[in-house]
Formats: structure tokens, C-alpha cells, sequence
């Protein structure tokens, strides 16, 4: 009895990292073939607490270094994840909203330093933690939503992943500090 209860727990959890994982068939064809859509490959650098909040509800953050059709573009990324589900080996985390902001300069200087930017929203995203409980993996596709200056138009889709490590430590704010390496792919459209 136990070993069938431990292959359907197992059956379960694999179909559910399949249902969110998997891609929409022509999804990423459609999103290419949107006229103005633009390659978007980019790289963060994510610390909890975040340093730099663009809302005073952000969590994470950190430098974003991005390729935009082969422009290179650096600067913030702000958010927080929204609320969480379940605990144990997988959560799902959904109302997520994150703010991209590209500085003025080679070196972003924090929130005040915000010329060009764009928000995407995460519906859901997956986490999955090991056994340990503190070094997990982070994969979400999220939708642009709104923008300002240069991607005031700014629309799109862009698969966000990573892993990141959590650790003790009772000066922050959430009784945790944390790091995280993502990386954003996929296209954006309506930028100039």
C-alpha cells in the first residue's frame, strides 16, 4: 500500500512539473512573428533583501545585464515573487510582478537611475527545493505587461529561471537572505 501511495505521489509531482514546464506549442513562433518583436536574452544578479527597491514591497533584486536584438543593455531588476503555495519539495508562487530598468548610464545607480524600463508579471511560477531546503531552482514564464520611454509599447513573453540559495539570518527583514543567478530569454515586441 505504501509503495503504490509512493508511485502516485511520484506520478503526480511529475505531471505537474510537466504541465508547467512544458512549452505551448507555437507560443514562442507566435511571439517572433509579431511584427517589431526583438530577441531578448539577459542575466541577473538577484539578492534578497534587495538593495535597490523600486516599490517598498520589492523583495529581490539586483544588476541586469541584457541583449536586446544584440544591444547591449545593463541595469536593475526589482520584485517580488507574490504569494507562495505549498511546502516541501515544490511551491508554486503566483501574483509575481518585477520592474527591468535600464540606466542611464554603464553602472545602474539604484531606482532614481531609471530612463528606460519595462514590468512583467509572473502568473506562476515553480520552485523546486532538495532535500537540504536551502539551495533550490526558480522557472516561471512571465508576461510583459507595461513600460516606460523606449518600451512604453512594451509587450512579450520571456521564460525566467535559475537557482538560488537561502541562508539564516536574522538581520533581514524576512528572517532570510538569499541570492539568485537568473536568466530572462524569449522576445519582446513594441520597443524602439
Amino acid at each position: 500500500m505504501i509503495r503504490k501511495s509512493i508511485v502516485t505521489s511520484t506520478f503526480v509531482f511529475v505531471l505537474a512539473i510537466a504541465a508547467i514546464l512544458l512549452p505551448v506549442p507555437g507560443s514562442q513562433a507566435q511571439a517572433q512573428a509579431q511584427q517589431g518583436c526583438k530577441a531578448f536574452h539577459g542575466m541577473v544578479q538577484g539578492t534578497l533583501p534587495s538593495a535597490n527597491q523600486f516599490a517598498p514591497t520589492d523583495t529581490w533584486g539586483g544588476p541586469v545585464f541584457t541583449s536586446v536584438a544584440g544591444e547591449f543593455l545593463s541595469g536593475g531588476l526589482s520584485g517580488s515573487d507574490g504569494t507562495q503555495y505549498g511546502q516541501g519539495a515544490v511551491s508554486f508562487l503566483k501574483g509575481g510582478v518585477y520592474k527591468v530598468c535600464f540606466a542611464s548610464g554603464p553602472v545602474w545607480g539604484g531606482p532614481s537611475d531609471c530612463l528606460d524600463s519595462f514590468t512583467y508579471e509572473v502568473p506562476q511560477a515553480l520552485v523546486v527545493w532538495p532535500a537540504a531546503n536551502w539551495l533550490g531552482s526558480y522557472k516561471a514564464t512571465v508576461n510583459i505587461v507595461s513600460g516606460t520611454h523606449r518600451f512604453a509599447s512594451a509587450s512579450g513573453h520571456l521564460e525566467v529561471a535559475g537557482p538560488f540559495i537561502l541562508w539564516t539570518d536574522a538581520n533581514s527583514p524576512f528572517g532570510v537572505s538569499g541570492r539568485w543567478n537568473g536568466e530572462l530569454n524569449g522576445s519582446i515586441c513594441g520597443v524602439q
